[in-house]
């Protein structure tokens, strides 16, 4: 049984590589408004865009964890 992507992205999105770049990008991206939320300026924006952007970067990191352990098949003989 072939699996289907059930997001709506593009196949060089689903390249391990790129979904980890991708998901450092979410990270980064959290970074400055959680710094800025936890630093005292308590902003619904920040609070919303930089746990949102960590739920990207978890997303994007579980499609690329998932393209680098998935199995090949082997054909050993014939």
């Amino acid at each position: 049984m072939k699996w289907h992507a059930a997001l709506p992205l593009p196949e060089f999105v689903l390249h391990p590589f790129t979904a980890l770049s991708i998901a450092v990008v979410h990270v980064y991206l959290s970074c400055g408004h959680l710094s800025k939320l936890f630093g005292g300026d308590v902003q619904w924006t920040h609070i919303w865009k930089g746990f949102g952007a960590l739920a990207g970067a978890y997303v994007f990191a579980a499609l690329a964890s998932r393209g680098i352990a998935r199995v090949r098949v082997t054909v050993v003989g014939g």
